[in-house]
């Protein structure tokens, strides 16, 4: 892998946050108006000793974790990938043997202070929200995906720190801060994936008020926990009648669960991935009864699902990365092999990709952010729940929130697909062999549009957001027009105002075919290329305007990713007048 400091190597990462993502809005809302900073003042607590006091200290304090993530990541991380993936994982007697490069790599994070980037900080964690942790993920999975799952799991504190008792967070939420124990989900069986509602273990509540689950979890990532690190396991389970509805949420310790077996995987050699049997396990009910997966498992999964996003970008651009030095160092009939013009379209094909997934995911990250905040903040203000999920700005925000988190997902684990892909026939045949890190890469980015929901069930979450915002007076269609109104270029803005009244229109259509749902990632997809291109004129217009160095490199970008959403769009158009 290539080694360096991953974040200041990566000027398109530093531009978005320096100039793209609204800060000004979603960290006082983090903040909660920076109150955490005046109660340090008024106490002394030590553990508020690090709280910001302005937008600016935040973003002093989350330029520094970065800084150290970057440097990491890239100088440590990524020179131990490969003989971490070499040496693999082993099951011997019930337990998984990690390599020991895993164990010394989750002791660097914890020591540095990094690993807790999402815990509340009164609980030993560094408080960061979903945009500015999502640069930690991105970081580190640029190094090595599997070992970004490793740091990743640790964070599942914060489902506890959302929904769990007073006495559940105090007891395992600082425990997972420290580093002393990580954190899983257990949604899957063996006969039920993506059909939750429909799964059998089961959860009895004996006369000691003591809850037992009973069943096998299968595809459950770190239910082993990391070395003699045991593991805290949020599990789906049966406590009342068929269907959803009696389903409840649980807390289950690992040292009350069996590891019967791990999977011999594609790739993520050293992300273990486990099937679980609870036998009469004690197990922490987690919030109300009968909610387990209409409220709490779906918003872990929502979180899960931007994760995943945030990962294929990080293999995207490792992927891209690496296809770049090789085609400037490979020299072919007399020259480096990046001047042949069906390489260059390679490269600008993946550069003009990973930028794009880039200022999607982080456009979705910041509304997720803000749409969280403010519900936050109105609720602490009035205590009316239900007059703050009627308000205005919160139900818009909602709407975006759904839309973008599976759009983000579907988008960018295809799309990282792709770089690998190409970035791979970049190296021509020696990209087949292991003597390369991109075969790692390829192989690595293979599950994004598979795990935490495929591909597929994406565009079913996403589609009706698509075909009911599009619509005249409609959200989505809202948000694009007042998008598309902040480019000044009339030039530009009159090509994507024309853009969007082209997949406005494509609605319709596929709305009347027979077999719509074949064509639902194809809408979804479309929309992604139509608001990236959107997101990245924006882009270019702030770097241009405030003079910067990647200026030109924008200019070039959004270009590029508007003629290829444009051909996609023309395809897509006849594709469903074919099959109309």
């Amino acid at each position: 892998m290539i080694q360096g400091n991953y974040f200041e190597m990566n000027s398109d990462l530093q531009f978005v946050l320096d100039h793209f993502v609204d800060w000004d809005t979603i960290i006082p809302l983090r903040e909660n108006g920076f109150a955490d900073a005046a109660e340090y003042r008024r106490t002394g607590d030590k553990r508020l000793e690090f709280a910001p006091s302005s937008v600016a200290e935040a973003l002093e304090n989350y330029r520094a974790v970065w800084l150290q993530t970057g440097e990491l990541a890239g100088k440590e991380v990524a020179p131990a990938a490969r003989a971490m993936e070499r040496h693999g994982l082993k099951f011997e007697n019930g337990k998984v043997i990690f390599p020991p490069d895993t164990l010394r790599l989750v002791d660097l994070f914890s020591q540095s202070g990094i690993l807790a980037y999402s815990m509340n900080r009164r609980h030993g964690g560094l408080g960061m929200g979903l945009t500015a942790s999502s640069v930690v993920l991105e970081l580190v999975s640029q190094a090595d995906p599997a070992f970004g799952i490793t740091i990743g799991c640790f964070n599942l504190a914060e489902v506890i720190e959302r929904f769990g008792s007073e006495k559940m967070i105090e007891e395992w939420v600082p425990k997972m801060a420290a580093g002393e124990v990580t954190g899983a989900m257990a949604l899957t069986e063996p006969n039920y994936g993506s059909d939750l509602s429909h799964i059998t273990t089961r959860a009895v509540k004996g006369e000691d008020g003591i809850w037992r689950l009973t069943g096998t979890k299968r595809f459950i990532t770190h239910g082993c926990g990391v070395g003699d690190r045991p593991s805290v396991i949020l599990t789906l389970a049966r406590s009342g009648g068929a269907g959803a509805k009696g389903l409840s949420f649980f807390l289950v310790p690992s040292t009350e669960v069996q590891v019967a077996r791990i999977e011999e995987k594609l790739g993520l050699h050293t992300s273990p991935t486990c099937e679980i049997v609870y036998e009469n396990s004690k197990a922490e009910l987690i919030g109300k009864e009968g909610m387990g997966l209409v409220r709490y498992a779906m918003d872990m999964m929502n979180g899960a699902r931007m994760g995943i996003a945030v990962q294929s970008l990080g293999i995207a651009q490792a992927a891209h990365n690496e296809a770049t030095k090789y085609a400037s160092e490979r020299v072919q009939f007399g020259d480096t092999i990046n001047k042949l013009p069906a390489i260059k379209r390679i490269l600008q094909d993946n550069e003009a990709l990973v930028q794009g997934m880039r200022a999607l995911v982080y456009r979705a990250c910041q509304i997720v952010d803000h749409y969280d905040g403010l519900a936050q903040k109105l609720l602490k203000e009035t205590g009316d729940e239900r007059a703050v999920r009627k308000n205005e700005e919160v139900v818009r925000l909602d709407r975006l929130a759904k839309l973008l988190t599976p759009t983000a997902k579907l988008f960018c684990s295809e799309e990282a697909n792709f770089v690998a892909y190409h970035s791979l026939q970049v190296f021509g045949g020696s990209g087949y062999t292991e003597e390369y890190d991109i075969a790692k890469i390829y192989r690595d980015a293979r599950i994004c549009t598979i795990y935490e929901g495929t591909t597929q069930l994406q565009a079913v979450a996403a589609i009706g957001g698509i075909v009911e915002g599009l619509r005249e007076g409609g959200f989505l269609l809202e948000h694009l027009r007042t998008e598309i109104a902040k480019i000044r270029d009339t030039k530009i803005q009159n090509a994507l105002t024309q853009d969007t009244e082209k997949l406005t229109a494509l609605v319709p259509r596929y709305k009347e075919l027979p077999e719509k749902e074949a064509f639902s990632i194809d809408m979804v997809a479309a929309f992604a290329r139509v608001y990236i291109s959107i997101l990245l004129a924006q882009q270019m217009e702030i770097a241009l305007a405030k003079n910067l160095a990647i200026a030109e490199n924008k200019s070039r970008v959004f270009r590029h990713f508007h003629g290829m959403s444009r051909r996609y769009l023309s395809g897509l158009a006849a594709q469903l007048e074919l099959a109309a």
